[in-house]
């Protein structure tokens, strides 16, 4: 079960975030999953990053029903823009669902995306061995008053969203790439 966890010290994110930044970090065991102990990480992120959860779903066609008349970018907008090729061809500016990939390494992956009113990051940290975790941190920088409220408004349904998706991550069959 996903609980609440802390940005690892070696994260590539520590050098994104600064002290006005919004941060959260939840994490899941992943000690019996050899697969996504030893995946590639781009394989890694679609298996954590494909929102499958129907009431998911439903909140971000919800939110981009309510955004789209202030021009924020929703998650159609940006998966439109999604080139169909395996997790492992992918590179840094494709797409992992909606998310951008900005940085690829061996044990971490960083997604996000830029708007008018936030710049988000996420990060996939995998730890491995008996104790293996894989921990997703997000970073917000808000521009404005919008940004700042816009944030207040979704963390609840951020927060459920992360743990929920950590949690069906984590338990579902991993599918590697062909």
């Amino acid at each position: 079960m996903a609980k609440i966890d802390q940005l690892p010290s070696d994260s590539v994110l520590q050098t994104y975030v600064g002290a006005k930044d919004f941060m959260d970090s939840f994490g899941v065991d992943i000690g019996q999953r050899q697969d996504l102990q030893q995946c590639d990480m781009r394989e890694l992120a679609e298996q954590f990053g494909n929102i499958e959860l129907g009431w998911a779903i439903w909140l971000l066609k919800l939110r981009n029903i309510l955004m789209s008349p202030l021009k924020l970018k929703t998650t159609d907008d940006l998966a439109a823009e999604q080139v169909t090729k395996p997790a492992t061809e992918k590179r840094v500016g494709d797409r992992v669902a909606f998310f951008r990939i900005f940085e690829i390494l061996d044990d971490e992956i960083i997604l996000g995306e830029d708007d008018w009113h936030q710049d988000f990051r996420v990060s996939l940290y995998r730890t491995k061995g008996k104790n293996a975790r894989v921990i997703m941190t997000t970073v917000c920088k808000r521009h404005n008053a919008f940004g700042h409220a816009y944030l207040a408004a979704i963390l609840p349904f951020h927060k459920m969203i992360v743990c929920a998706t950590l949690d069906d991550g984590a338990k579902k069959r991993f599918r590697p790439a062909a």
